[in-house]
């Protein structure tokens, strides 16, 4: 595994491809992860999507509430930001 890490802001940032890499996921997931805004702010450098390594726990997070808990990406999109609705 090569790990090509980038400088940005003080931050320390990894392709989304990279983070695909290191959890043995299918890129395409990682993206959907990205889309929801899971990985907080992205940024483009040259042609690649990096994310901040802070944001390497929560991968592991993510695909522990997916693979053990059952749970879709959009049910932990909104568990993880405090937007599940209100129940009666």
């Amino acid at each position: 595994m090569t790990w090509r890490t980038i400088e940005l802001h003080g931050e320390t940032y990894v392709s989304i491809a990279t983070v695909a890499e290191c959890y043995e996921v299918e890129l395409a997931w990682i993206e959907e992860v990205y889309t929801l805004g899971l990985l907080g702010p992205g940024e483009r450098v040259e042609r690649l999507l990096v994310v901040s390594v802070s944001m390497l726990d929560r991968v592991a997070l993510i695909l522990r509430l997916e693979r053990q808990q059952g749970i879709n990406l959009p049910g932990i999109a909104r568990l993880l930001d405090g937007d599940a609705p209100a129940t009666a």
